[in-house]
């Protein structure tokens, strides 16, 4: 049996669609850094640029955002189209989504020059740390020379124990308050969600609406379950909030004019949106 979603939610859905498409926009207009702009001071401290990480950040989670986007608010429809939603995509997509967006904001919201730096170069070691076990044992060397190769060339600024590795729970939880979001409320959102993507139980049961059906044995009844679209907006919209923020962010950094890049992107996404006879 199918539910029709309520119209608060399917308004949601449209809009975070849109942020989105606008995002998406905003960072293909961007090139390299402006002489003179943060970044460029970010760039000189080592030869992986943060710009360039910041930039992958947040299109890998725009590419996350994007593909739920097209699949929940497609630019163009048939008239016998019907979209079913199942609750473990959506949550799937915006964990990811939020999980790389909130790399790049971690990096780049400090407004001191020098704790950006460390906090990317911490990102880079965790990646090398990542790299390491996906490598054969006779090739982790490789990646272990990477990160002795980083420690040496900064060691003068940073010493190792201020390049610590964080985790996505730590990087989450540190920028929630930067996007104002509660760190506890990010968390539970988050966790939620990466159990929804690992076929947890506990969200299966939590994420969903279930209605009790036939008793078929001593306390054991069969249900009707159906995703809470509820559910399905708070991670969207934590997903939204964060890649949203950091494209934003991204320009400031990068030295590109926010408003004109913004009505570049505004204009481009209105010409895609379809249109409704009789409706401006």
């Amino acid at each position: 049996m199918r539910e029709v979603v309520d119209e608060a939610n399917v308004g949601r859905w449209k809009e975070i669609a849109t942020s989105t498409r606008w995002t998406l926009r905003v960072l293909s207009q961007v090139g390299d850094p402006v002489d003179s702009s943060p970044f460029t001071t970010l760039n000189a401290v080592y030869p992986e640029k943060a710009s360039d990480w910041c930039r992958g950040f947040l299109e890998a989670s725009a590419e996350h955002m994007r593909h739920w986007a097209d699949f929940a608010a497609p630019l163009k429809w048939h008239p016998d189209h019907v979209v079913t939603h199942t609750f473990r995509p959506a949550q799937t997509l915006a964990r990811a989504a939020m999980e790389s967006a909130s790399q790049a904001v971690w990096i780049m919201s400090p407004n001191e020059a020098e704790e950006c730096a460390r906090r990317h170069l911490c990102l880079v070691r965790w990646d090398y740390a990542e790299y390491r076990k996906s490598l054969a044992q006779d090739e982790k060397h490789l990646a272990r020379e990477l990160d002795q190769r980083l420690l040496a060339a900064v060691q003068e600024h940073f010493p190792e124990e201020a390049l610590r590795m964080p985790n996505y729970l730590t990087v989450l939880r540190e920028t929630a308050g930067v996007v104002g979001r509660d760190p506890n409320e990010v968390e539970s959102i988050w966790r939620a969600s990466s159990g929804s993507a690992h076929g947890k139980r506990w969200p299966a049961l939590t994420l969903q609406r279930s209605t009790p059906g036939r008793e078929y044995e001593p306390g054991q009844f069969r249900t009707t379950i159906m995703p809470d679209p509820d559910a399905m907006t708070r991670a969207l919209e934590l997903a939204d909030a964060l890649l949203s923020y950091g494209a934003m962010r991204f320009l400031q950094l990068s030295g590109i004019d926010f408003m004109s890049a913004h009505q570049d992107a505004i204009t481009w996404v209105e010409s895609l949106l379809p249109r409704v006879d009789g409706v401006d």
